[in-house]
């Protein structure tokens, strides 16, 4: 008798419901699946599973610096004076870092450098020409001129009127027309040279703002000269390296 109840009592425990979709109306089941199914259990095993979850996070990331190369120029006597040719092209060098961010949840926590590796830059080798060779230019106000060196520059007036300025140059000579500033690195003072549509200039000033390749116009009075700001080619003819 005791072997039936504790049957009977182990089919009850054991009944398996299976609900999917549940909405239950008025105590019924809707649009669900319902069965049922005695099962007779001897034993009932259970494997517990621990799952460890955490804020932390690491990632080894890159940073990369460039490293500029350097330029080395090299004369070359047979060659026009001012014409460059690269020789050996340069490249640039590179660091890459290599660090261990540690991050909780989004943000950065710490940042350890672990790695530092350097490429070298290469040089770069540049050759400069030195010949000087003269060459003829016609012009409408002097007809055929000889010059040397032809350079582009930018060109702006003055007059003695100027922020700075007064009626002669930094050399003494009067600032009119045929007088021009120069940056002193670039065009030796008292070359002469040709600059088309406004003549024959000799070099007897300079600027504060002229620097490089800039030249500055001088005429009696800047606000009557027809000369408008610009970049021109001039052609230097004289004071050539020796």
């Amino acid at each position: 008798m005791l072997y039936r109840i504790l049957i009977i009592l182990q089919v009850i425990y054991t009944t398996v419901f299976l609900y999917k979709n549940v909405l239950v109306d008025d105590n019924q089941v809707l649009g669900a699946e319902t069965a049922r199914e005695d099962v007779y259990l001897s034993k009932t095993t259970y494997k517990p599973e621990i799952v460890t979850t955490t804020a932390f996070d690491q990632k080894e990331t890159e940073e990369y610096e460039t490293i500029p190369f350097e330029i080395i120029y090299e004369d070359d006597e047979d060659v026009e004076y001012g014409v460059e040719e690269i020789k050996k092209p340069g490249k640039e060098g590179l660091i890459t870092k290599t660090y261990l961010v540690t991050y909780w949840v989004d943000d950065i926590i710490d940042k350890t450098l672990i790695n530092t590796e350097v490429e070298a830059p290469t040089t770069e080798i540049v050759s400069k020409g030195k010949k000087i060779m003269w060459k003829k230019l016609g012009t409408p106000e002097y007809g055929e001129i000889k010059y040397w060196y032809r350079m582009r520059v930018w060109a702006t007036k003055y007059d003695s009127t100027c922020e700075g300025c007064n009626n002669t140059t930094a050399l003494g000579a009067p600032v009119q027309q045929g007088v021009c500033a120069v940056d002193p690195t670039v065009i030796d003072m008292y070359t002469h040279f040709y600059v088309p549509g406004y003549g024959k200039c000799q070099a007897l000033d300079v600027g504060g703002a002229i620097k490089g390749n800039k030249i500055d116009l001088a005429y009696k009075d800047h606000t009557t000269a027809p000369w408008r700001t610009g970049y021109v080619d001039i052609y230097l003819m004289d004071n050539e390296p020796q």
